[in-house]
C-alpha cells in the first residue's frame, strides 16, 4: 500500500502546476481525475488542535468561504473527521462534482531523500530503495504499522538517481480511508505536509536550493530541498497574539536561528500564518536571515498548503 502524492515540477505559470512528473507507479488509486472544465476541488487538514477546509474550481474562485475551526487536542480523530464530513455535506456542493484531498501533519510521518548510483539496473534500483524504506521503518516505526510512496526524481542523464520517499502511520492512513467510505466519496490525494511545503516552494517558483519557514498555529517547519537534499525540522510552539508573546517567540527563533546556522541554510524564505500579522512579520525578519516571502495572495496565509494541494489537483 502506498500513498498518492509526491513532488510535482515547477509550474510555468503562476497558478498552475503541471501533470505529475513520471516515475514509479502508485498502486493506490483513489478514482479517476475529472478534466480541468469544471472542476470543483475541496481540501483539508486535521491537525491536533484546528482543522481547516477550503474549496475551489478550476479558476480557483472559492466553493464557499474558507473555513478553520479549532478543537480540543483530546477530541479522537474520528471525531474531528465527523465534523469536516458533516462540513462538506452541509456545503451545499455535490459529491459527485468535486474532488477530495488532504494532507497529513508532519507529526504522522518523515520525509527521505535517497540518491542511488545511475548505472543500476531497474531491478537493482528497487530493491535498493524497499531496503532502504525497511531500514528507515526498522529505525523509526519499530512498534507501528506503516504505509509508504517513492518516488524517482527526473534528471539529468548523467545525475545519479534521486528518490523521495514518504512513510507515514498506517493508522492514520486508515482512519482517513475509512472516512472516505462512510462519506461514499473517494479521496483524490492523501498527501504529507513537507510535501505540500515543497509543493508550495515549486508552485511560487524558488530557486534551487531553497530553504521554507513555514508557519502554522501549532508549530513552525524549516524545510530545506536541492538537489541532493530534504531535510526539515519540526518545532512546536502555540501562537499568541496577547502581549508577551514576544518573549517566548524569541526563544523559539534562537533556536531556529541556532538550526539554520547548524545546518548551513541559505535562501530561506518565510511563509505560512505569521504573514498574516504585520507585527509578526517583520519580528521574523529582524531576527532571522530571511530572503523572501512565500504568499499565496488570493486566500489568507493559513491555507497555503490547502491551497497548493487543490492546485495540484486542479491541473492533473
Amino acid at each position: 500500500m502506498r500513498l498518492i502524492d509526491k513532488l510535482v515540477k515547477p509550474p510555468e505559470e503562476k497558478y498552475s502546476l503541471p501533470p505529475t512528473p513520471k516515475g514509479i507507479p502508485l498502486n493506490l488509486s483513489f478514482g479517476k481525475f475529472i478534466s480541468k472544465k469544471g472542476k470543483k476541488v475541496v481540501t483539508f487538514t486535521i491537525d491536533t488542535s484546528f482543522y481547516r477546509i477550503l474549496g475551489l474550481d478550476e479558476n480557483f474562485n472559492i466553493l464557499f468561504s474558507p473555513y478553520e475551526k479549532e478543537i480540543s487536542k483530546d477530541i479522537p480523530l474520528e471525531e474531528k473527521l465527523s465534523k469536516v464530513k458533516d462540513f462538506i455535506l452541509n456545503s451545499g456542493l455535490n459529491l459527485k462534482e468535486i474532488q477530495l484531498a488532504t494532507y497529513i501533519p508532519a507529526r504522522y510521518g518523515i520525509v527521505r531523500m535517497y540518491t542511488f548510483p545511475k548505472n543500476l539496473k531497474q531491478s537493482e534500483l528497487v530493491r535498493a530503495i524497499t531496503l532502504y524504506i525497511q531500514e528507515e521503518i526498522s529505525e523509526t516505526f519499530a512498534d507501528k504499522e506503516v504505509v509508504y510512496s517513492y518516488d524517482i526524481l527526473e534528471g539529468r542523464k548523467d545525475e545519479p538517481y534521486k528518490v523521495i520517499a514518504t512513510i507515514l502511520e498506517k493508522e492514520i492512513i486508515d482512519s482517513y480511508l475509512n472516512w472516505s467510505f462512510n462519506l461514499g466519496k473517494e479521496l483524490d490525494v492523501i498527501s504529507f505536509e513537507p510535501i505540500c511545503i515543497t509543493n508550495l516552494a515549486f508552485l511560487k517558483k524558488l530557486p534551487q536550493p531553497f530553504s521554507i519557514i513555514y508557519t502554522d498555529i501549532n508549530k513552525i517547519i524549516i524545510l530545506n530541498y536541492g538537489a541532493s537534499r530534504f531535510s526539515y525540522e519540526i518545532f512546536p510552539y502555540a501562537l499568541n497574539l496577547e502581549k508577551g508573546f514576544e518573549e517566548t517567540l524569541n526563544m523559539l527563533i534562537w533556536d531556529i536561528r541556532n538550526y539554520i546556522v547548524l545546518n548551513d541554510l541559505s535562501n530561506i524564505y518565510l511563509s505560512g500564518i505569521v504573514l498574516e500579522y504585520k507585527h509578526l512579520t517583520e519580528f521574523f525578519l529582524e531576527r532571522l536571515p530571511i530572503f523572501g516571502l512565500v504568499s499565496i495572495d488570493k486566500f489568507p496565509e493559513r491555507y497555503a498548503l490547502l491551497y497548493t494541494l487543490g492546485a495540484r489537483l486542479v491541473n492533473v
